[in-house]
């Protein structure tokens, strides 16, 4: 399984390669930038004031490992893709299944805040008529 499709299932191997090679440090900030629960995800500020990006004020002279440096690459082109498939898909909706996602994401949007958190995903869908399991709406939650 690859280090997206783990992060996506909220089930990271931090035993697997690369991350024997990751300091305790660093890999705390991933688990915690990680959580499938975005309220439990560190904030920007968060992760900027983590001692794994205090430490010292200096970045590492260690070169990054080709299989981390590999994977972030491709963590990159999914997210450019996926930004693509998204477009491509509106591009192609017709003005009535517009209206019809703008009314679904409003009955979900119970905080009125212009997002949908978690807790409104999870409790919106059975509104709606549809059944997920929580990891359903887990990966539905991040997949987008």
């Amino acid at each position: 399984m690859s280090i997206f499709d783990a992060v996506l299932r909220g089930h990271v191997n931090f035993s697997s390669d690369p991350w024997p090679s990751i300091s305790s440090s660093g890999k705390d900030l991933v688990k915690k930038m990680i959580w499938a629960d975005p309220k439990e995800q560190l904030s920007a500020l968060e992760v900027l004031n983590h001692p794994w990006i205090r430490e010292d004020g200096d970045a590492s002279d260690k070169p990054i490992d080709i299989a981390v440096l590999s994977r972030m690459k491709q963590f990159r082109a999914m997210n450019k893709l996926k930004k693509v498939d998204l477009k491509v898909i509106a591009e192609n909706l017709s003005e009535e299944e517009i209206m019809g996602l703008k009314e679904m994401f409003k009955s979900m949007d119970t905080y009125n805040s212009g997002t949908i958190t978690y807790e409104e995903l999870k409790a919106g869908f059975p509104k709606l008529g549809t059944k997920l399991s929580e990891f359903e709406v887990r990966q539905l939650m991040e997949a987008v």
